[in-house]
């Protein structure tokens, strides 16, 4: 009895185990199905791109990029992605190239500030500010490129000319830390410390990005020094020229003395 029951035990187990490894290679089977059926729907296989991306998976998004483009076939949209993904893996080169290559494309404001990145991680930040004011043209509305904007010109020296986009990233994302703490470095480059006090207190900036803020407002504060000095230095040697021609031109030439010469030797 005892072994009837055990082999029955026995039985009922290996029952129950062959059933459920057939469960799993059936869900396996489904899985590998849904899979294959996400890859073969171009919306969905883009938004799966899209959310490697968002969670920095960005070498593997490039391999993807390859399948999706081999199937599908290139769209602005997927070259901004793969500019996207280059400029994060360092191969600035290559991302400047499919960034350029989006110009008139719905996408090109969103390619113009790629250009813009990656010029302000060079330090160029001429060049930054001049790629996220065409970004700007193309997507006024868009606080992170005024935001981008603004930086950049405040780390050329251009202190007033930064005035309005850090404004404007203010007033469309006021909420945003990285927006705030930038408005905070104009206002106390500007000289305005109490209202750039005031603003990092009401955001709640722990202490360390204030202090970080009012380190870089020195910076930037010292940058706009060094351009109007700049400035004025050109502005004078603009004028030495003609100040030298007005000078040139009250000189009596050697035919004119000659000539007083004549003047004066005759009787």
């Amino acid at each position: 009895m005892a072994l009837t029951v055990l082999s029955g035990c026995g039985t009922s187990l290996a029952t129950r185990m062959s059933d459920q490894a057939d469960a799993q290679v059936e869900l396996s089977k489904l899985r590998d199905k849904q899979d294959r059926a996400i890859y073969d729907d171009k919306s969905v296989y883009l938004g799966l791109i899209g959310k490697m991306q968002e969670e920095g998976l960005y070498f593997a998004s490039l391999a993807h990029i390859d399948v999706y483009e081999r199937r599908f076939g290139a769209s602005p949209a997927m070259t901004l992605m793969r500019a996207d993904a280059l400029r994060e893996t360092n191969q600035d080169a290559a991302a400047e190239q499919a960034y350029r290559s989006l110009a008139g494309t719905a996408v090109q404001a969103r390619a113009y500030h790629g250009l813009g990145l990656i010029a302000g991680r060079r330090n160029d930040f001429a060049a930054a500010a001049t790629a996220f004011q065409l970004a700007a043209g193309a997507d006024p509305t868009n606080a992170q490129v005024a935001n981008d904007l603004g930086y950049a010109l405040m780390r050329t020296g251009a202190l007033p000319e930064a005035r309005v986009p850090v404004m404007q990233a203010l007033q469309l994302d006021g909420k945003n830390p990285r927006v705030v703490s930038n408005a905070a470095v104009w206002l106390a480059a500007d000289g305005k410390r109490d209202q750039a006090a005031s603003l990092m207190q009401r955001a709640g900036l722990p202490e360390a990005t204030r202090k970080a803020v009012l380190q870089e407002a020195e910076r930037v504060r010292r940058a706009s020094t060094q351009r109007e000095r700049v400035a004025a230095q050109q502005a004078v040697a603009q004028t030495a020229p003609q100040s030298a021609r007005l000078a040139a031109a009250g000189t009596p030439g050697p035919n004119h003395q000659r000539l007083t010469d004549i003047i004066q030797a005759t009787p």
